[in-house]
């Protein structure tokens, strides 16, 4: 294998390895969505990780009605991908007051 063949590896390997950027959570839990706000790029995402029990389990909405997780039960996690710029409310369908917002840039 030739000089810049082994380069061209070696450059497609680190590439490969490199960490894709980490999702932003939000944690769902009694009465509370934490933080109750978060600031991402349009294309990533928002992983919603329910952190309490609770029979039934925990089902986040966006505000507008567009979106809605599965119940999540304990250690349950929903996401979804942001694409459009804005900001989109969300809440806890078992606890309306318990609210957060994802700004999308």
């Amino acid at each position: 294998m030739c000089r810049a063949t082994r380069i061209a590896v070696a450059l497609v390997g680190l590439i490969l390895a490199a960490p894709a950027a980490a999702d932003v959570m939000i944690h769902v839990g009694h009465n509370k969505l934490e933080p109750a706000e978060v600031k991402i790029k349009a294309g990533e995402t928002v992983v919603f990780h329910n952190m309490d029990e609770m029979p039934g389990g925990h089902t986040v909405v966006s505000d507008d009605g567009e979106l809605s997780s599965p119940p999540l039960e304990l250690d349950g996690k929903w996401s979804h991908t942001f694409v459009m710029p804005g900001r989109h409310g969300f809440h806890i369908k078992e606890h309306p007051k318990a609210r957060a917002t994802v700004v999308v840039e």
